[in-house]
C-alpha cells in the first residue's frame, strides 16, 4: 500500500512548475500559455496507454504539469480580467473549477467502468480540446467599458 502511495509524486513537477505560469504568460501572453500547456498535458496522454509503468507515471506527470499550468493561467486572467470584485470572480471561477472536477471524475468514472481505460484518456483529450476551444474567448474587457 505504502509503495501505491507513490504515484502522488507525479503531483511534484506540477507544484515546482505552476508558479512559472505568471512570468511565462507576461513573456507570451495568455492565450498561448493556456494553449501550450495543454498541449503539453496532450502529449502525455498517449503515455497513459503504454503498458510501461515508467511511461505511466512521466504521462500522468505531464498532464498534471500542462493542466495545473492552464489552471493557473485562467486564475490570474480571471483576477486582471474583473472590471469590479475581483474576489468575487475569482471566486466564481474557483468553485465552476471544482465543480468541474467533481462533474467530470463522476463521468470519466463512469467512462471507464462502462468502457475501459482508453476510453477514459480519450475523455480526457476532448476535455482538453474543449478548454483549447473555449480559450478563443480569453480577451481583456474593453477598457472603455470597464467604468
Amino acid at each position: 500500500m505504502m509503495s501505491l502511495g507513490f504515484v502522488y509524486f507525479v503531483f511534484f513537477p506540477s507544484i515546482v512548475t505552476t508558479p512559472l505560469a505568471g512570468s511565462t504568460v507576461r513573456r507570451i501572453g495568455t492565450r498561448p500559455t493556456f494553449w501550450a500547456s495543454l498541449g503539453l498535458a496532450g502529449i502525455g496522454l498517449p503515455l497513459l496507454l503504454m503498458p510501461s509503468l515508467a511511461a505511466v507515471l512521466i504521462g500522468l506527470a505531464l498532464v498534471g504539469v500542462g493542466t495545473f499550468f492552464a489552471q493557473a493561467t485562467a486564475t490570474g486572467f480571471v483576477g486582471r480580467a474583473a472590471i469590479a470584485d475581483r474576489g468575487s470572480a475569482s471566486g466564481i471561477y474557483l468553485a465552476c473549477y471544482f465543480f468541474g472536477g467533481l462533474v467530470g471524475s463522476a463521468v470519466l468514472g463512469q467512462v471507464f467502468d462502462r468502457f475501459g481505460w482508453p476510453a477514459c484518456v480519450a475523455g480526457i483529450a476532448l476535455s482538453l480540446i474543449l478548454a483549447a476551444v473555449l480559450a478563443f474567448r480569453l480577451k481583456m474587457p474593453d477598457a472603455a467599458h470597464s467604468v
